[in-house]
């Protein structure tokens, strides 16, 4: 595999296949947030799990749409009035790519990366 000095890949001869990162859970109440997520249709369903079938849903969002899965997270909160409330964590999610060599097909290598991450728990205030 040819990489620059610096570890990189040379971007002239491999190409790059990202593996979707693992999902820390398939539960119904876990909204994913990607930069492709319809945020209007997503807050109807987090809206209407909190009001008829969970007293929980937890938002989850990586790399670029840390931003976007927090706004999320703050608009479902402030529809409720108060009645909902937050508590945010970060961390960082370790994901693989492939590095598929142009020149030779049956070349590839793995690379691993450290992305930054956001969980929001949203649940219902005790009144």
């Amino acid at each position: 595999m040819s990489t620059t000095p610096s570890k990189r890949y040379d971007e002239k001869i491999n190409t790059v296949d990202r593996r979707p990162p693992v999902k820390p859970c398939e539960e119904p109440n876990h909204i994913y947030i990607t930069r492709k997520t319809n945020v209007e249709s997503q807050a109807k369903t987090a809206e209407e799990m909190l009001n008829n079938s969970f007293d929980e849903i937890y938002i989850h969002g990586m790399g670029a749409s840390v931003n976007k899965a927090l706004v999320f997270a703050m608009e479902v909160e402030r529809k409720f009035g108060g009645s909902v409330k937050s508590d945010i964590q970060t961390s960082t999610v370790q994901c693989t790519d492939d590095i598929i060599s142009l020149l030779d097909l049956d070349q590839t290598d793995t690379r691993h990366r450290s992305v930054s991450a956001v969980h929001v728990h949203l649940y219902r205030a005790a009144s």
